[in-house]
């Protein structure tokens, strides 16, 4: 299938969709329109914000032509060649921003514009500076709904609290993560924050999650290789519809990396959930 009947035809059962793509480079314009024309009424895309802005090491070559030319004669290098963070002037975060916000502008137009997800890096680490810049957020993207994806028990659970206020005062989503205990990860910490509530559902993989933390290297697949049982699903059902409330949205992603497990799932979830389900789609066959 091609990329339009790809997303035609996802819509066709769900009415929301995460952008991941926009990790790795911001979208072109053009693209983010060809997005809301293809998708009906009501459908609404979560963008994920690009590497840079959320403490990644970006590749060179995803970097805009406006940003590279801010680049300094020299600047450091990850092992892997990716540019380091740190190493950029402020007036490349500002411009990455901007056009990053600019890039929006057609799911905006459309009304098809869910939240941007700042999901931050394993190692961005709790303090007072990162609050900081959390609290500038609405700021550098404006007019757009946020959430926050912190990775690192620093913030939860060590201060939860603080940052649970800082993301009050400045109208930002909590996001609710759901990933295995025993791996050290992030727990589940249920709060709403502002008028949107977002679950990301990683799967509860812990051995595929347990061997990135001693040092190996899984593919995403790997680590994320996890099909919820419908008790799972129910127990999480309830944290859901617990959330809901008649001032906002509740969003619940699953995590897209392995099989058709986050199908099944979210299918399951709507069901739950009392939805209504299309026809599901057909199961894979095996050819001969």
């Amino acid at each position: 299938m091609t990329a339009e009947a790809r997303l035609r035809y996802y819509a066709r059962f769900f009415e929301t969709v995460e952008v991941n793509s926009s990790f790795y480079a911001i979208p072109d314009a053009r693209n983010v329109l060809r997005w809301a024309e293809r998708t009906p009424d009501g459908f609404v895309f979560n963008v994920k914000a690009y590497a840079l802005l959320t403490g990644h090491h970006p590749r060179p070559e995803t970097l805009p032509d406006e940003v590279q030319a801010l680049l300094p004669a020299r600047f450091a290098r990850t092992h892997r060649g990716e540019v380091q963070a740190s190493s950029l002037p402020r007036e490349a975060f500002d411009a990455t921003f901007r056009l990053f916000r600019a890039a929006l502008g057609p799911l905006e137009d459309a009304r098809k514009l869910g939240y941007v997800l700042f999901q931050f890096a394993p190692w961005v680490r709790f303090s007072h500076e990162r609050l900081g810049e959390l609290e500038a957020l609405p700021a550098r993207v404006p007019g757009c709904r946020i959430a926050v994806e912190v990775r690192d028990r620093s913030w939860f659970p060590d201060h939860a609290d603080e940052t649970l206020a800082v993301l009050r005062r400045s109208g930002l989503a909590h996001v609710i993560v759901d990933a295995p205990p025993a791996a050290h990860a992030v727990p589940r910490v249920v709060a709403r924050t502002a008028s949107a509530v977002v679950f990301r559902l990683h799967g509860r993989n812990a051995e595929g999650w347990l061997r990135q933390l001693r040092g190996e290297e899984p593919a995403v697949r790997e680590k994320y290789d996890y099909l919820y049982s419908e008790a799972e699903l129910r127990e999480l059902r309830a944290e859901v519809e617990a959330s809901a409330d008649d001032d906002g949205d509740v969003f619940v992603s699953f995590n897209n990396n392995n099989r058709d497990y986050p199908v099944r799932n979210a299918l399951t979830m709507k069901r739950l959930l009392g939805q209504p389900v299309a026809e599901a789609p057909p199961a894979p066959q095996r050819l001969w």
